[in-house]
């Protein structure tokens, strides 16, 4: 029988060595924080009340004041841009308030079979992550029914799978109520769809290029700063960007911290429903043939031409494409890694541990596009664009694996201190063991999406230096939008690829990610606390 949450004596004072050891593991992430986050966040405001007159963004600028932002307002329609960006939100947000939810609920209801039915069923679109080739195949639709179309498969997949985490219950006899954490993944869900939304630049870039539709902050920003050199204008652009999107990851960060939300990785499986839950599988069915329907609208323009080569498909286009993003993934992710366990799995401030993700989680939506100025100045200023180095992504902390990875250091240590309080041994491979597949699936997403980013490689990459995102977009604005000819697809995800990584995510879905739960509150416990 479970018993819910009692009210605890005082915890122990942490070891000497614990609350040591978890801070100076913080202590590169911090230090990768504030110079790939805070300093250009710095250079960013500054330089959107200067007028720069060179390429190299140091020498000749003028204080103006104001008059970026006006001129951003008036005559590039900054405000509108906004709006429009938020508009592409609308549809995600109901797909992770409505439609993820319901997938989730009927799989859980349905037991077992149809959980893993649910999980391979949404494999395909977790996998196929190429948002540069999607918004190609599906560039003769307007953007917004492009963005969304494209990126349906995905909000859902991830959505359904973290709701699915919510209610899963520790036991068969838990009477623990899963509404609050359903309630926290909805308000994480929604937070992180309209943060991406904000800074989409690949959909509108590719959907609306050579016009003044469809114009998102992202895409002002690189036409502001690229097309017309005005590169005070761009800054006081990303400046409007990265106010919301730290505002947002603020609450996100609140929302993971006060509640007390963490994965839990459970050491079996739970037991196959009892009768035969009709009703949720007809739900389930209905609701993922709807979902792969659209799936389908949306990957089949590329993925029918997923072979196509084009020219030709030359190996160091493959390299350029996939090894630097490589880098900048094992730099991220391991100091990530580190200050997760320092911070969530070693708790060197015990409960009040969590309140070091903070300063993170101001930057948890902070994507490519709003800092990327600034990594352009330091990629001229150093002289590494046009060259192979130039292709690395700048080497930023991996904020969104060090959430996902203390949220599971949380769960794990404060599992392991409630069976020290129960009177139980529990080792700390019991806090490390479960979250080593967790680390190599954040490896692996950091490395995909990084791989697929489009503004890194069109502002630093050469004709010496091809990616094959600047060989997709090239190809379609020399050949035209509506051009019959093949475009070069295969080097961006090749189909080898693509196969793998199906079943990659399928291994994961059905092996790790159906084991973890997301919790919020106390632990429940087995037995009472030694007294």
């Amino acid at each position: 029988m479970t018993i819910q949450p009692t009210m605890l004596r005082p915890p122990p004072s942490r070891p000497g060595w614990q609350v040591a050891v978890g801070l100076i593991l913080v202590l590169p992430a911090l230090v990768l924080l504030l110079t790939s986050y805070v300093e250009p966040l710095y250079w960013t405001v500054t330089s959107s009340f200067r007028q720069f007159s060179g390429l190299r963004l140091t020498e000749g600028s003028k204080s103006v004041g104001w008059d970026n932002y006006d001129t951003a307002y008036a005559k590039g329609d900054l405000a509108g841009a906004h709006w429009y960006a938020l508009s592409l939100a609308v549809v995600p947000v109901l797909l992770v308030l409505l439609l993820a939810p319901a997938i989730a609920w009927a799989a859980h209801a349905g037991g077992t079979w149809a959980r893993w039915v649910t999980r391979v069923a949404l494999a395909l679109p977790l996998a196929a992550f190429a948002p540069v080739a999607i918004a190609v195949g599906l560039r003769e639709s307007s953007t917004r029914t492009a963005y969304w179309l494209g990126t349906l498969g995905l909000i859902v997949a991830l959505a359904a799978t973290a709701y699915l985490a919510a209610l899963r219950r520790r036991t068969l006899d838990s009477t623990r109520s899963p509404v609050p954490a359903v309630l926290v993944v909805g308000g994480l869900a929604v937070l992180t769809v309209v943060a991406v939304a904000l800074q989409d630049f690949t959909f509108a870039f590719i959907g609306g290029f050579g016009t003044r539709d469809d114009v998102t902050p992202a895409r002002l920003m690189y036409e502001t700063s690229f097309r017309t050199m005005s590169f005070g204008v761009g800054a006081a652009t990303s400046v409007t960007l990265l106010v919301p999107l730290i505002l947002l990851g603020l609450i996100a960060t609140l929302l993971v911290i006060l509640p007390g939300t963490r994965l839990e990785v459970d050491p079996r499986l739970p037991a196959a429903t009892k009768g035969q839950p009709i009703v949720a599988w007809i739900v389930a069915g209905v609701l993922l043939v709807f979902t792969l329907g659209a799936v389908i609208s949306g990957l089949g323009p590329w993925l029918s031409n997923i072979t196509e080569t084009g020219r030709g498909d030359a190996p160091s286009t493959w390299v350029n494409t996939w090894v630097p993003p490589m880098i900048s993934t094992l730099v991220g992710v391991t100091v990530a890694a580190l200050a997760a366990f320092g911070i969530s799995g070693l708790r060197p401030f015990g409960r009040h541990s969590e309140w070091l993700l903070l300063p993170f989680g101001l930057f948890l939506f902070v994507g490519s596009a709003p800092l990327a100025l600034r990594n352009f100045a330091a990629g001229v200023t150093a002289d590494r664009l046009d060259s192979f180095i130039g292709l690395i992504p700048p080497s930023r902390v991996a904020i969104p694996a060090l959430f996902l990875l203390a949220l599971l250091f949380r769960g794990q240590a404060q599992r392991r201190e409630v069976l020290l309080q129960e009177g139980h041994r529990a080792s700390w491979a019991g806090v490390l063991l479960p979250a080593l597949p967790m680390l190599a699936l954040a490896y692996l997403a950091t490395w995909l999406v990084q791989a697929q980013d489009l503004i890194w490689p069109l502002i630093s990459a050469a004709g010496d230096h091809p990616t094959a995102q600047n060989q997709l977009v090239q190809a379609l604005f020399v050949r035209g939008r509506t051009a019959d000819m093949s475009l070069p697809y295969a080097p961006l995800l090749p189909l080898w690829l693509l196969v793998l990584l199906f079943l990659v995510v399928i291994a994961a879905q059905l092996l790790y990610v159906e084991r973890v739960a997301l919790r919020v509150g106390l632990p429940e416990r087995d037995h009472p606390p030694r007294t």
